[in-house]
């Protein structure tokens, strides 16, 4: 995927945010996954899609908002505006558990489609939502207002992070590349805690992610000035080593 094309979908997840804080008591939702890590953490990696979870809010009330968003002439105004257009949306996922939209992208000056997907899973927050500023560099870069969301704080993501790679059917590379980075963010000051075997799954899931695998999920999804460094086998293997070293010090 070219930069221009992941920024472009960027932006609108920026701009989709700022339009669910008008709908929805931002209270009731906590961004997570690629996104948060993006907006707030200062991750290298642009993320496909935008991940929340969301609780006490219905079904068809939230379903309902979401569909006003994007069918909203002002919205599509404001994308106009930022030359972005929105083609098909469906609605693919609507349960109590999950809701999920599939929407197709464009940019004005390109003739490609851009895939992306806004999801909701409803249950409890995990501990540590703060509410806060969106990076302001990442809204710099898209010329945008300051925006503000609840979402997960470090060691929250860290946890999500831990899971993720510890439970997947099939473990993600990029849940082991945003592990890595979380985990040097926080430093010596990260205390999340993990079970032994948890632990163990964990380290064994992060060796079984191939380097082809990392290269399409993760180093075509960087910001351009670290594809170079991160697209060689070599790093790959660095990167595993360290994560199962953090793994292992928790």
């Amino acid at each position: 995927m070219l930069t221009i094309d992941i920024q472009t979908v960027e932006k609108f997840h920026l701009l989709f945010l700022t339009q669910l804080g008008t709908r929805v008591d931002k209270k009731l939702y906590a961004l997570k996954g690629g996104c948060n890590l993006r907006f707030f953490w200062k991750s290298i990696r642009y993320s496909q899609d935008i991940d929340f979870d969301v609780h006490t809010i219905g079904r068809e009330t939230l379903r309902k908002n979401v569909n006003q968003i994007l069918n909203a002439p002002g919205f599509k105004r404001i994308l106009r505006i930022t030359k972005i257009e929105l083609g098909h949306v469906s609605q693919p996922k609507q349960t109590d558990n999950t809701q999920r939209w599939k929407i197709h992208i464009r940019a004005d000056d390109s003739a490609v489609d851009l895939p992306t997907k806004i999801e909701f899973s409803r249950r409890k927050f995990d501990e540590g939502v703060v509410f806060e500023g969106v990076d302001p560099e990442v809204i710099r870069i898209h010329d945008l207002r300051p925006i503000l969301a609840n979402h997960y704080g470090l060691e929250a993501a860290v946890a999500q992070k831990i899971d993720a790679v510890a439970g997947r059917s099939q473990t993600q590379a990029r849940d082991v590349f945003d592990l890595a980075l979380l985990s040097e963010r926080a430093g010596p000051a990260l205390k999340t805690r993990v079970d032994k075997k948890k632990t163990i799954v964990a380290c064994a899931n992060v060796t079984s992610v191939s380097f082809d695998q990392f290269k399409s999920q993760v180093v075509a999804y960087l910001l351009p000035e670290y594809q170079e460094h991160y697209g060689t086998p070599e790093i790959w293997e660095r990167l595993q080593e360290n994560v199962i070293k953090i793994l292992k010090n928790l």
